[in-house]
C-alpha cells in the first residue's frame, strides 16, 4: 500500500477527499493529516508518504512553500495541490515546482480519482530508476534505547490484552520525552511518536489475522496533526486505539472459544440411546460438567439432563403413534434396559402410560 497524506486548513475539504478517494482499489492508504503547512512539513519529514495533497493557501506555510521544501530535501513524492480558481499564479508556480497536477474546489471523485492515478504513474517511474528516498532521522540517540524498551513492553502488553499497562506505558513515554525534550516536544518528535505508537498497533492488527476496519468499526484511525497539537493528545488517542483493539479481540476470542452448544443438542439426539450424561459430554467436548450444564441451560433455555429426556420421550412417542412399535419393545428402543423406569418415566413426562397413550390413539381413529 502506498502511503498519502492530506494537508488542509479546512476539515471539510480534508474530510471529502477522504471520503471520496478509492484508495483501497488503488492499493493507497492515508496514513495521515495536517491542518497546516508547518505541521504539514514535519508530517511530511516524518512519515515519508508516497503521495502528497496539499492545499494551495494555508497559514504559516503554503502548499508551494511546503512542495519547495520537500524538493530542497530530496523529497520527490508526487504532490497535488487543491485550488480555487482565483489561484491560477499559483498552480502555475506548483507545476514548475514538478506537482502531478491540481485539483480545483469543489473536488469531485472522477478527477481526484485521475489525479492519484497519475500519482501512481510517477512513483512506478521512479521505482523503475532506482532513486533512493531518504528516511527520517528519528527517534533521536539520546534517548532511543529508553523508547525503543517502552515500546516493546506495550508491544507485549497489546499482544497479550492487558489494558491496564497500557495507560502505565504511555505515562511512562511522556515522563521519558518531558525529560529530553522538554513539555512542548517539536512537531516532529510528536509526528514520530504517533507513528512508531501506530506501528505497534498496526503490526499486532496484521500478526493477529484480524481487519483493521473491523476492530475500527467506522471510525477513524488517523489523527489530525496541527499546530495546537499536544503529545498528551496524541498519547490519549494512541491509548483508547490500543483499548479499543484489546477489547474488540477479547470479544472476539470470547466467541472463539465459547463452547457451541448446537453441537452438543446435535451429540445428545446422536447418542440418547445410550443414555449419555453430562459428564460423558464434557469428556466429548473436553470442558468441565459445571461449565457445559451452566451454558447449555443459558443457549438452549433448557437443563442438560432435561434435554436428553425430552429427546427420549418425543422418540418413545414417536415409536408408539407412528410406527405402532409394540409397547414392551419402545423402552429399549430409547436406551431404557428397566422397562418400569421407562415406565415412569413416560408418565411423569405425559400424565398418561404408554398404554393410555395407544388406547388414546385407537380411540381417536375410530
Amino acid at each position: 500500500m502506498y502511503k498519502v497524506v492530506i494537508i488542509d486548513d479546512e476539515p471539510w475539504t480534508r474530510n471529502v477527499i477522504r471520503s471520496l478517494g478509492p484508495w483501497e482499489k488503488l492499493g493507497l492508504e492515508v496514513v495521515g493529516e495536517a491542518s497546516d503547512g508547518e505541521t504539514g512539513w514535519s508530517l511530511v519529514k516524518n512519515v515519508r508518504p508516497d503521495i502528497v495533497i496539499t492545499d494551495v493557501r494555508m497559514p504559516r506555510l503554503t502548499g508551494l512553500d511546503l512542495i519547495q521544501l520537500m524538493r530542497d530535501e530530496s523529497i520527490m513524492a508526487p504532490a497535488i495541490v487543491i485550488s480555487g480558481y482565483e489561484d491560477y499564479e499559483y498552480v502555475h508556480k506548483a507545476l514548475k515546482l514538478g506537482v502531478v497536477d491540481y485539483l480545483l474546489k469543489p473536488v469531485k471523485p472522477e478527477e481526484l480519482t485521475r489525479q492519484l492515478e497519475n500519482c501512481l504513474k510517477e512513483l512506478n517511474r521512479n521505482e523503475d530508476t532506482g532513486e533512493l528516498r531518504v528516511k527520517a532521522e528519528f527517534p533521536p540517540e539520546a534517548w532511543e534505547k529508553d523508547f525503543n524498551k517502552i515500546l516493546n513492553e506495550l508491544e507485549i502488553n497489546i499482544s497479550i490484552g492487558n489494558s491496564s499497562k497500557i495507560d502505565e506505558g504511555l505515562s511512562c513515554l511522556k515522563t521519558l520525552i518531558s525529560e529530553y525534550e522538554g513539555e512542548c516536544p517539536t512537531q516532529f518528535i510528536q509526528i514520530g511518536i504517533y507513528y512508531s505508537l501506530i506501528g505497534v498497533w498496526q503490526r499486532y492488527i496484521s500478526q493477529s489475522s484480524y481487519n483493521k476496519k473491523e476492530v475500527l468499526n467506522g471510525t477513524g484511525d488517523v489523527y489530525v496533526f496541527g499546530r495546537e497539537s499536544k503529545l498528551k493528545d496524541i498519547l490519549d488517542f494512541i491509548g483508547n486505539l490500543f483499548k479499543k483493539t484489546i477489547d474488540y479481540v477479547k470479544e472476539r476470542e470470547s466467541k472463539k472459544t465459547r463452547m457451541d452448544t448446537d453441537s452438543v443438542r446435535r451429540y445428545i439426539e446422536e447418542h440418547y440411546k445410550e443414555g449419555v450424561t453430562l459428564e460423558e459430554a464434557a469428556d466429548h467436548f473436553h470442558i468441565s460438567k459445571e461449565y457445559l450444564s451452566k451454558i447449555f441451560k443459558n443457549d438452549q433455555k433448557i437443563g442438560f439432563s432435561e434435554y436428553v429426556l425430552m429427546i427420549r420421550m418425543e422418540k418413545a412417542k414417536e415409536l408408539i403413534i407412528k410406527y405402532k412399535v409394540p409397547l414392551r419393545e419402545v423402552g429399549a428402543m430409547i436406551g431404557y434396559m428397566d422397562q418400569a423406569h421407562f415406565y415412569k418415566n413416560f408418565k411423569k413426562y405425559y400424565g398418561i402410560t404408554p398404554g393410555d397413550m395407544r388406547e388414546g390413539l385407537k380411540t381417536d381413529n375410530k
